[in-house]
C-alpha cells in the first residue's frame, strides 16, 4: 500500500498527505464527519429513478454511484481527519413500539436499492472509513449519540444529512450539513428556516407533527402556529400547561415528542481513534468501482506505480526446463524480454536473433502475453516468428467473462487481480502479464474453458495477425468519385429540402430539424428529448406520409451516413502506397463469440442496400489475384436444428428444401406452392426472431400485424415445432440455474440479469440466453472454419489468404491460377468445420470485387 493516499487519489480518498502538505492534516484533525448513510442511499438511488444508471451486469447502480460521488464531494470539501457512516439497522426500534404507525406510510424499499446496501457497505469500508450499525435503534440516535460525545471531547462535529429532525443537534460544536443544499445549518439557520431555536425542534415537530416518519403532532396546529406557540411559552412542556388549544391534547403532544427527540444516550462502543480516517484499500475500493462500471472514479482512484523487477542481460541460458512457461514482451529495435517467475526479467537484444528465435519457437513452453496478436505482426515485421502454444491474458480474461468492456493491460490489473497498477514498461510487463496468467489459469481451468481456449480462441491469434498484415486493397479513384457523386447529391437534397421546408437551416441539427418540422410546418410530435422533440428514424418514418420534406430528411441522412461512416474512414485508412486496408479483427470485442471490427470498421457495411453495394465495390482484389466470397446459409437456422434436435426442422434441412416457404406451410397448413411471398416473409422473420427472442409483441409490430394474428402465428408454430419450443423452455431454465448459458464448443456467457428483480433486464437476459447459444456456436464454427482454411492454405501453397471476416461471411483473395484448387479447398474446409445434425451450406462467389464476389 502506497502511504498518503489521499494526495494520490486527488481528494478521492482522505488520510495524512505526503511531503509539504503534511500541515493541512494538523488543521482537520480535530473534526469529525457523521453522515447519515441510508439518508443519503434514499437519496441517492431515487436522483436517478426516472433513469437507473446500470452496469455491465444490468444491475441499478444509482443508489452506490450517487453515495460514492457525494461521500467524495464531502470528504474533498469539507476535510475531515475523522469520519464515521451510520445506517439503520433491519427491524423495529422503540418507537414503533410506543406508536404502531410510526413510519407505517412508508413503502417498502425497492428490492433494487436493498441489493446495493452491501456493495456500498464494502465502499465505505475500502474507504478506510468507520461505519456503526446498532440494533433497535435509528440511526438518528446513533448519530446524535456520536455528534455528542465527540462534541464534548472539543471535537468540532458536522453531520451529513438532510432529514430535519436532526436540526436539533446543532450547538457550538455541532453543525448540520445538507450534501444536496450544500448548505451548512447553524442556530441562527435553523432559527430562520424554522422559526425556532435548535433545541426547540422535538417541541415543535411534537406540536406540528411529521408527515415523513408519520408524527401526528396536534390537531389543527401546523408549522406556523406551533412556531408562535414556543415563541409565548419557550417550551412545549410550558405550552401544555397554559395554552387552552392543547388542553386534550396532551397526550399525543407527549408522545409526538417522544418519538421525534433524538436518544442521545445509546450505548455504543466509539472512541475518536476508530473514526480517524484510514488509508483506502486501492483493491478493494478500485473492484468495487470496476464491478459496478465507474470509470470516472477508478481513473481518479489512480494506479500504483507497477511492482520493481530485476531486469538481467541474457546470458545465453533459458534455464526454463521446468518452467512450462513464460511471460514475454518484444519491441522493435530493442529486443525481447521475458520472465518465468514474475520477479526477474531477462533481457535478449535484438542482435542476439538466434536466441530470440529459439526461445519463441520452442514447441514445449507456453508463450505468455499482452495483446500476442500485435506482437506477432510486430515480431514478422523484424523477420521472427512466435510459434504455440500461446495464452494471450486480454483473450483469457474475456472467455473468463465475456461482459469485460475494457482490456487494456491496467483494466484487466484492476479486473482480474482488483489492483489499480500502472501498465508497466517492457522491463516489467512480462511480470504483470505472468500475474494475470496466473489468475486466469485456473480459472480457464474450473470453468471448463480449456477447449475452447486452446483449441479455437489461442490459435485464432495467428489466423487474424495473418489476415491484418494481408489486408485488403481498395480502389481510391472509386472512392473519391463516389464521394464527390454524393457530395453533389447531398447538395441537391439539401436545397430541395431548404425549399420544401420554406427556410433554410442546418438538417444535421436534431433540435433545428425539430423546430421545422413540429413548430413550422405542424407534424405530429414523437417524444420529447433532452432539446426538444425526437427526429429519429422511427419518428420520421411514421412522417413520411405527413409531408414530402421527410423522405427527403431520410434520404439525405443516408447518403451523409454513407460518407461519414464508409467512403471518408475507408480514405482515411488505406495505406497511401499500397492502397490497401489493414483493419483490426477483435476476438474481444462481443459477449457472443463473434469477431468485430475496427481501424476501419468493415463488418457494419451495407448488405443489402443499393449504397451499400457501391461501397462493397471499392473493395478489389490485386492485379492477378481474384476474390472469393464464401458465406454459411442460414448457419444460424441450422445451430439450431442442431441443439433442439426438432425433427421437422432438420428434415428441412435435409430435403434442401427453402426452409422459410416449409415453415409456413407447416404454421399454416398450406401446401408449399399456395405460399406467397407475404407468408415466407412471416415465416422468415419468425424464424430468425425467435433466435433472438422476440415476442408475439415483436412479431406484431415487425410484421404491422395484430397482436392476435401475431400470437396465433407463434402458436402454430411453437406447436408444429416442439422440440425448438422445448429448448427455448430449457435452456432459459438452465440459465436462472446457473447464471450462465454455453455454445457448442463451451464457450460461456453469463448472464446473471437473468434473475434480477427488474422485468427488463431479466426480459433482456432471456433473450441473451436463447441467442448467445446459437449465435456464439455459428462463431465457434466459422472460426474453426479459419482456423482449418488457413492450414490448408499453407499446407497447399495457395498464394493468398484470408482478408475478411463478416459474421457468418469469409472472403479470401487468392491467385487467379489457383482460383478453382482455393475454392475447392474453401468449400471443404467451411462445410466441414463442426459436425452438426444437419448438413452446413456454404454459398460462394467470384469476382474482382467484393460486390461481385458476394
Amino acid at each position: 500500500m502506497v502511504a498518503g493516499c489521499w494526495f494520490v487519489f486527488r481528494g478521492l480518498c482522505p488520510g495524512p498527505e505526503p511531503g509539504p502538505r503534511i500541515e493541512t492534516s494538523f488543521q482537520r484533525v480535530k473534526q469529525v464527519l457523521l453522515v447519515d448513510g441510508h439518508s443519503l442511499i434514499y437519496r441517492s438511488f431515487f436522483a436517478f429513478i426516472r433513469r437507473p444508471l446500470r452496469n455491465a451486469l444490468g444491475m441499478n447502480t444509482s443508489a452506490v454511484f450517487g453515495f460514492a460521488n457525494t461521500l467524495r464531494k464531502l470528504l474533498r470539501d469539507l476535510k475531515p481527519g475523522y469520519c464515521a457512516v451510520v445506517y439503520d439497522a433491519p427491524g423495529k426500534t422503540f418507537r414503533h413500539e410506543k406508536f404502531k404507525e410510526y413510519k407505517i406510510q412508508r413503502p417498502p424499499a425497492p428490492d433494487e436499492m436493498v441489493e446495493q446496501i452491501p456493495v456500498i457497505k464494502e465502499m465505505v469500508t475500502a474507504w478506510g472509513l468507520a461505519s456503526f450499525e446498532v440494533a433497535g435503534v435509528e440511526a438518528d440516535d446513533v448519530l446524535g449519540t456520536l455528534a455528542q460525545r465527540f462534541a464534548k471531547q472539543s471535537f468540532e462535529v458536522t453531520v451529513a444529512t438532510s432529514d430535519k429532525d436532526m436540526l436539533q443537534l446543532i450547538g457550538d460544536s455541532i453543525t448540520v450539513y445538507d450534501p444536496w443544499k450544500g448548505k451548512r445549518y447553524r442556530p441562527r439557520d435553523v432559527l430562520e428556516k424554522l422559526g425556532v431555536d435548535p433545541k426547540q425542534v422535538p417541541d415543535y415537530l411534537a406540536l406540528a407533527g411529521d408527515s415523513v416518519d408519520n408524527v401526528p403532532g396536534v390537531p389543527g396546529i401546523g408549522p406556523k402556529r406551533a412556531c408562535e406557540i414556543l415563541k409565548r411559552h419557550g417550551s412545549l412542556a410550558t405550552a401544555l400547561k397554559k395554552e387552552k388549544c392543547l388542553r386534550g391534547h396532551e397526550s399525543v403532544a407527549k408522545l409526538s415528542r417522544e418519538l421525534t427527540e433524538i436518544d442521545t444516550s445509546v450505548e455504543i462502543d466509539a472512541v475518536p481513534e476508530g473514526l480517524r480516517i484510514r488509508e483506502c484499500d486501492r483493491k478493494r475500493l478500485g473492484r468495487v468501482f470496476e464491478v459496478m462500471g465507474f470509470e470516472t472514479l477508478l481513473r481518479e482512484l489512480g494506479p500504483e506505480a507497477p511492482e520493481p523487477v530485476t531486469v538481467v542481460e541474457f546470458k545465453g541460458d533459458f534455464r526454463l526446463e521446468t518452467a512450462g512457461k513464460f511471460a514475454f514482451c518484444y519491441r522493435p529495435g530493442a529486443g525481447l524480454w521475458f520472465s518465468h517467475d514474475g520477479k526477474q526479467t531477462v533481457f535478449i537484444p535484438e542482435k542476439d536473433r538466434v536466441h530470440i528465435k529459439q526461445l519463441l519457437e520452442e514447441p514445449k513452453l507456453v508463450k505468455v502475453g499482452y495483446n500476442i496478436k500485435q506482437q506477432v505482426k510486430l515480431l514478422h515485421q523484424a523477420g521472427l516468428k512466435l510459434k504455440p502454444p500461446v495464452f494471450d491474458v486480454s483473450v483469457g480474461a474475456w472467455l473468463v467473462d465475456t461482459s469485460r468492456r475494457r482490456y487494456q493491460l491496467e483494466d484487466l490489473m484492476v479486473q482480474v487481480l482488483g489492483r489499480p497498477v500502472r501498465a508497466a514498461g517492457p522491463d516489467g510487463e512480462p511480470a504483470q502479464v505472468l500475474q494475470l496468467f496466473q489468475a486466469l489459469e485456473p480459472q480457464v481451468a474450473a470453468m471448463d474453458l480449456e477447449p475452447v481456449a486452446d483449441e479455437l480462441e489461442m490459435p485464432l491469434v495467428f489466423v487474424l495477425a495473418e489476415m491484418e498484415e494481408l489486408g485488403i486493397k481498395v480502389d481510391i479513384d472509386y472512392l473519391a468519385n463516389l464521394e464527390q457523386e454524393l457530395a453533389r447529391e447531398l447538395g441537391n437534397i439539401r436545397q430541395k429540402i431548404w425549399q420544401l421546408a420554406g427556410v433554410e437551416f442546418n438538417i444535421g441539427s436534431p433540435k433545428q430539424l425539430g423546430n421545422v418540422l413540429f413548430e413550422r410546418l405542424k407534424l405530429p410530435k414523437g417524444r420529447r428529448t433532452k432539446t426538444g422533440f425526437s427526429t429519429n428514424s422511427a419518428v420520421l418514418t411514421e412522417l413520411v406520409s405527413l409531408h414530402p420534406v421527410v423522405q427527403e430528411v431520410l434520404h439525405y441522412r443516408e447518403l451523409t451516413k454513407l460518407c461519414n461512416t464508409y467512403i471518408r474512414p475507408l480514405l482515411e485508412s488505406a495505406n497511401e502506397r499500397t492502397h490497401r486496408i489493414h483493419a483490426e479483427f477483435n476476438q474481444t470485442g462481443t459477449s457472443t463469440g463473434r469477431l468485430s471490427s475496427s481501424n476501419p470498421n468493415l463488418q457494419n457495411i451495407p448488405v443489402r442496400t443499393e449504397l451499400g453495394r457501391k461501397i462493397r465495390n471499392a473493395f478489389v482484389a490485386e492485379q492477378g489475384k481474384v476474390l472469393i466470397s464464401a458465406d454459411y446459409s442460414q448457419i444460424e437456422l441450422r445451430v439450431l436444428a442442431h441443439v433442439t434436435g426438432d425433427d421437422e426442422l432438420k428434415q428441412a434441412f435435409f430435403r434442401g428444401e427453402d426452409v422459410h416457404a416449409q415453415t409456413a406451410a407447416a404454421i399454416l397448413g398450406l401446401k408449399p406452392e399456395d405460399i406467397t411471398p407475404e407468408h415466407r416473409r412471416m415465416a422468415k422473420v419468425v424464424n430468425y426472431g425467435l433466435i433472438y427472442g422476440m415476442s408475439d409483441f415483436g412479431l406484431s409490430s415487425r410484421m404491422g400485424i395484430s397482436l392476435e394474428e401475431a400470437r396465433s402465428f407463434l402458436k402454430g408454430y411453437m406447436g408444429r415445432f416442439a422440440g425448438v419450443a422445448e429448448w427455448r423452455e430449457r435452456i432459459v431454465r438452465q440459465a436462472q440455474e446457473n447464471g450462465f448459458v454455453r455454445t457448442i464448443a463451451g464457450r460461456m456467457r453469463p448472464l446473471p440479469g437473468i434473475i434480477s428483480h427488474n422485468h427488463n433486464i431479466a426480459e433482456a437476459a432471456k433473450r441473451a440466453a436463447l441467442n448467445s447459444p446459437i449465435q456464439g456456436s455459428a462463431a465457434d464454427i466459422i472460426k474453426r472454419a479459419m482456423l482449418n482454411l488457413a492450414e490448408s492454405f499453407h499446407e497447399r501453397g495457395i498464394n493468398g489468404g484470408m482478408v475478411v471476416q463478416v459474421h457468418d461471411e469469409l472472403v479470401s483473395e487468392v491467385d487467379s491460377k489457383q482460383v478453382e484448387e482455393a475454392h475447392d479447398i474453401i468449400k471443404e474446409e467451411m462445410e466441414g468445420a463442426w459436425k452438426l445434425a444437419v448438413p452446413l451450406v456454404v454459398d460462394i462467389g467470384m469476382g474482382h470485387s467484393w460486390a461481385e464476389a458476394h
